[in-house]
């Protein structure tokens, strides 16, 4: 005889989501006999059904065969953003821009920043101040998450960080800062940085040697060697050709010479690792919802000590 579809969803949805018979039966308070009852063709008192659903993230139509299973937070974020690349694509018929998708991606953001603010009760778009105005942000801590979004036309951007204690990212990252040390030096003194914004001028595929970098910045060609070199040695390069900085070998005038550019991937993280020291150095005049909740220190002493 075949098990009522109650029974093959019930089962089928216990094994997708790999719990025991058990476990679901200590979750909803009754027996492990019971559970097994009900994958065999019984049912269980109608003041379970609405927690079995929940537990399942799904609709009671769908336990009883009707209506499609519920999508989880995650993919109907992802489908929603999908349809709108399409959509927009489809509209625009340009690839490289997704105006649309940005602003949706900013709402969700700001849905992420507001949501532990349990006073709010229904979602409302993010506010953009203009750059005239105080410099505003937004901020949530506790001691599993860290999240902070800039909320004035020249901070626009969204940071987010998990802090996971048992695997000690932030005592590792912290305990050996050569690295790190190196970009910074780098971008310490100010005509490397006008180098650096010169190599961002440049657009995917363009090249430009010293001689030209140094006659358009008005710098010395022995500083701009200087800058080049530093740079493409302690950015990047440990991992090869997966580096911000790209070269090129050019012959001029019978002699080899390397022109320098930079890889679109990367470019991002310059923007936002500058944006991130500006905001860190110029702090903002207030929050539009800041929420702490954490106690605990960034990093551990003892476990820096350690490494």
């Amino acid at each position: 005889m075949e098990k009522p579809v109650f029974s093959q969803t019930l089962q089928t949805l216990r094994k997708e989501k790999k719990v025991t018979q058990e476990q679901l039966a200590n979750h909803l308070g009754v027996s492990a006999q019971a559970v097994s009852k009900w994958e065999n063709g019984s049912y269980p008192e109608g003041d379970l059904i609405p927690a079995i659903a929940e537990f399942f993230k799904v609709s009671i139509d769908y336990l009883y065969g009707k209506g499609g299973k519920a999508m989880s937070t995650e993919e109907a974020v992802f489908k929603s953003l999908r349809d709108n690349c399409i959509k927009e694509f489809e509209e625009t018929q340009n690839p490289r821009k997704h105006e649309g998708l940005a602003d949706t991606v900013r709402k969700i953001h700001w849905a992420v920043q507001n949501a532990p603010w349990v006073n709010n009760e229904e979602y409302y778009n993010p506010p953009c101040y203009g750059i005239d105005s105080p410099k505003m942000s937004s901020v949530f801590v506790d001691e599993s998450s860290y999240s902070y979004m800039g909320l004035r036309e020249d901070n626009n951007f969204y940071v987010w960080l998990k802090q996971d204690e048992e695997k000690d990212i932030f005592e590792k990252l912290l305990s050996d800062p050569e690295r790190i040390c190196d970009v910074f030096k780098i971008m310490s003194d100010k005509d490397n940085m006008r180098i650096l914004t010169y190599l961002y001028s440049l657009s995917s595929g363009e090249f430009a040697g010293a001689d030209t970098i140094a006659k358009a910045l008005k710098l010395s060609k022995e500083k701009v060697d200087k800058t080049l070199n530093e740079i493409v040695s302690k950015i990047g390069y440990q991992y090869g050709q997966n580096a911000p900085f790209k070269t090129v070998k050019i012959v001029e005038d019978e002699k080899e010479k390397t022109a320098y550019g930079t890889d679109p991937v990367f470019g991002g993280l310059f923007m936002a690792i500058t944006m991130m020291i500006k905001e860190y150095a110029d702090t903002p005049s207030g929050f539009q919802m800041m929420i702490c909740n954490k106690e605990k220190s960034w990093v551990d002493r003892k476990k820096i000590n350690k490494q």
